[in-house]
């Protein structure tokens, strides 16, 4: 097996980080699929890239984000993920725009840690 990356998903609460690593990964997630709040969880994917190679992907998933969080232990929490993270995915809902709002400091965070 070759390298790991590790991936962090973040958002706000409800926005679909869950969902979409269970269907990225086991493509098992109907519109009936009950939904559970999540305090972290890490999902793991061993993909084959273009060159032949297979690597290894760790996808962190954090708990959801408050619309107005002030410094919590989840900003707390999410400051040792931008530690060790090779890459992000920040998850919004488009039927909601408020949930986009957070996700501008939360990259700022990104950018200052890994560069733009």
């Amino acid at each position: 097996m070759g390298k790991t990356t590790k991936v962090i998903v973040c958002g706000m609460k409800g926005v679909g980080k869950t969902a979409l690593l269970e269907q990225l990964i086991y493509g098992n997630v109907t519109s009936k699929t009950e939904i559970h709040p999540t305090i972290e969880d890490i999902y793991v994917a061993n993909i084959e890239t273009d060159r032949g190679t297979k690597e290894k992907v760790r996808f962190y998933d954090t708990a959801g984000l408050e619309a107005l969080q002030t410094n919590t232990n989840n900003q707390q929490l999410a400051r040792h993920y931008l530690g060790f993270a090779d890459g992000y995915v920040l998850v919004y809902d488009t039927t909601k725009p408020e949930s986009l709002d957070p996700l501008s400091r939360r990259k700022r965070r990104c950018n200052n840690n890994k560069g733009d």
